[in-house]
């Protein structure tokens, strides 16, 4: 799962830094790129949401354990 996401954030860096080079090779890959950044920047932000709640949860977890002598 790691290389997974770890392949696809190195693509999308690849986009966005040669963006002007591949569109400039034919200019209907550009919808396509498009669609593959929203692509990989939704499952980003998933990951990002994931993360966020589970840091919630943890400090969450931790002052009931606080508050409650565990």
């Amino acid at each position: 799962m790691n290389t997974l996401l770890t392949g696809l954030f190195v693509a999308m860096l690849l986009l966005l830094l040669f963006y002007d080079p591949i569109r400039g090779l034919h200019s209907a890959l550009d919808p396509l790129l498009m669609l593959f950044g929203q692509g990989v920047g939704l499952v980003l932000l998933a990951l990002m949401a994931f993360c966020i709640v589970g840091l919630v949860l943890l400090a969450v977890r931790r002052l009931y354990g606080l508050c409650h002598g565990k």
